[in-house]
């Protein structure tokens, strides 16, 4: 018999549903924006960080596959709570240079790949009467925030720094874990 979930707990389920289909791209989607600003920063050539925009679409091809053997060890919610904090920390660590920049947005995949694959089964296993509903808030949530993190990308860059813009992306994403 499956566990019911009180009024708070659905509440809780309900935003950070949202809040995961709002992190599954903005973290990657905003940055094509700015790359001119980071590869000065770093005082690389922007070809030199063209794969960038690559790497989150191979990290879904290699790991999609995974994330339901992963679930299945972890559990579902665990292992969607553990994508955040590693996206999280993805996001920080690409601050930290070139070879951060790489590794975050190796992480970043991976954890969007994780979450990508997983939050149709949370909504479904908690939400089995509302599936279209919710996944429907994800997706437009995905969209919304996508958007909006590309539109605000030059103006806080300009205002700031491109470390600047990615530390505000990655408390996004840590309010989401």
């Amino acid at each position: 018999m499956k566990n019911k979930i009180n009024n708070k707990q659905t509440f809780f389920l309900i935003v950070g549903i949202m809040m995961m289909g709002a992190v599954m791209r903005v973290p990657f989607t905003a940055i094509p924006a700015v790359l001119t600003d980071i590869a000065a920063g770093l005082g690389v050539s922007v070809s030199e960080l063209g794969i960038l925009t690559s790497l989150p679409l191979m990290m879904f091809a290699l790991c999609s596959s995974l994330a339901p053997g992963w679930a299945a060890r972890l559990g579902l919610e665990k292992l969607l709570g553990l994508a955040l904090i590693v996206m999280t920390f993805g996001s920080l660590v690409r601050i930290v240079g070139v070879p951060g920049l790489y590794l975050g947005t190796l992480l970043i995949g991976i954890a969007v790949a994780t979450i990508n694959v997983l939050l149709p089964s949370l909504v479904s296993v908690h939400f089995p009467l509302k599936v279209g509903l919710y996944t429907t808030i994800y997706i437009t949530m995905m969209g919304l925030a996508g958007t909006v993190g590309s539109m605000v990308a030059v103006p806080i860059v300009e205002a700031s720094s491109w470390q600047t813009f990615v530390i505000l992306l990655t408390l996004f994403v840590g309010l989401a874990a």
